[in-house]
């Protein structure tokens, strides 16, 4: 039986040449799919396997080094194409410094060794998301292409930030100090980050960030003051204390958390001077200041502060004076018996309540 092509209509034709066309599509997209997904799986055993291969070399190096087993991580990381080599190496070396905290010369000789160097020197020229890529290498292997020191003055907030860190975790935050100003215009989140990072850093540059103390900038004051609070840098004393009483809001705040994390004896009476300050924000850091002294020559000026006009202030006061012993329990029970809720709630929450407010809220 024969077919008649005759006697197709045009459209009909067409709609067959449509579907043949689609089937031819749907095959070669079938075997680019399969082609993909071999290629993609070969090299993924690839690099695991020269993953392997490294960790099981690497574990045999002495800190001494040993070049022929050096060559054998060359040889093993020369299978991988250079893009997979940097990775390798940055993971390997953030795993086996605890995320970055400490670093293994044996990578960055590998990585340095390989010529990855310039790869990464190249990417800190290049887009952002690029630079944060050669920051994350320099911090897992310390800097073996000497970066951070320019991508700390970079001019995207979050490659200058990123660097900020890396100096900072990696032992050279005097470095990463030069952009400092700029970091701090960056908006708070990035000033939170910047303290813990000072503040964990180890040397710590406690007198660098003392001299920055006298920055005409409110917000190096602030996080300088903050990072040596953090820090518990008890050379700094004199410098926070000082800074209890600054021009500018936040410094003063952040004064006094740095007092309360020295806790110091002798501060007292710049925190009780803390409860007469303009801003309530700073009241409130005041009396939480003097809960952490806990010293009962603060009852009296912390009663005072129980009239005080905000309640977060109210607050803070009664929950410091429940700190300062027998003398702070006696204030609270006499604002309490004045009707001070928050000298009641206070004592409540402390089980101390008056016989009598208590027989009044049981009775309630």
């Amino acid at each position: 039986m024969s077919f008649n092509w005759r006697l197709l209509t045009f459209s009909e034709l067409m709609i067959m040449l449509f579907v043949v066309i689609e089937l031819v599509v749907v095959l070669v997209a079938l075997v680019a799919m399969s082609w993909i997904r071999t290629t993609t799986m070969r090299r993924q055993m690839t690099y695991n396997a020269v993953r392997t291969k490294l960790i099981e070399t690497i574990s045999q190096i002495g800190p001494d080094g040993d070049p022929l087993l050096t060559k054998q991580c060359l040889a093993a990381l020369a299978t991988l194409n250079r893009d997979q080599q940097r990775r390798l190496l940055t993971e390997m070396a953030e795993y086996a410094g605890s995320g970055g905290t400490t670093t293994d010369p044996i990578f960055a000789q590998l990585f340095a060794t390989s010529g990855l160097n310039a790869d990464a020197r190249s990417n800190a020229a290049a887009r952002p998301w690029e630079r944060l890529r050669a920051i994350r290498e320099a911090r897992a292997m310390a800097d073996p292409a000497h970066l951070l020191a320019r991508l700390v003055r970079d001019e995207v907030p979050d490659v200058r930030l990123g660097a900020f860190e890396a100096l900072c975790s990696l032992g050279r935050a005097d470095e990463s100090l030069v952009a400092l100003p700029l970091i701090c215009q960056d908006g708070r989140l990035n000033r939170l980050r910047i303290i813990d990072s000072l503040a964990a850093s180890r040397p710590f540059p406690v007198q660098e960030l003392i001299n920055l103390c006298q920055s005409e900038a409110a917000d190096v004051r602030q996080v300088c003051i903050a990072a040596l609070g953090q820090a518990r840098q008890r050379p700094a004393l004199d410098t926070i204390i000082t800074a209890a009483t600054d021009t500018d809001t936040e410094v003063r705040i952040n004064a006094l958390r740095a007092l309360a994390e020295l806790r110091e004896n002798s501060t007292l009476a710049v925190c009780m001077h803390a409860l007469t300050d303009d801003r309530w924000e700073v009241r409130s850091e005041g009396a939480k200041a003097l809960g952490v002294l806990a010293l009962p020559a603060a009852a009296e000026e912390l009663g005072e502060a129980l009239k005080d006009d905000v309640e977060w202030v109210r607050h803070n006061a009664a929950l410091a004076l429940v700190k300062c012993g027998p003398t702070g329990i006696a204030v609270l029970r006499a604002a309490a018996a004045q009707g001070i809720s928050a000298a009641q709630s206070a004592l409540a929450e402390a089980r101390l309540a008056p016989p009598e407010l208590a027989q009044s809220a049981a009775a309630a």
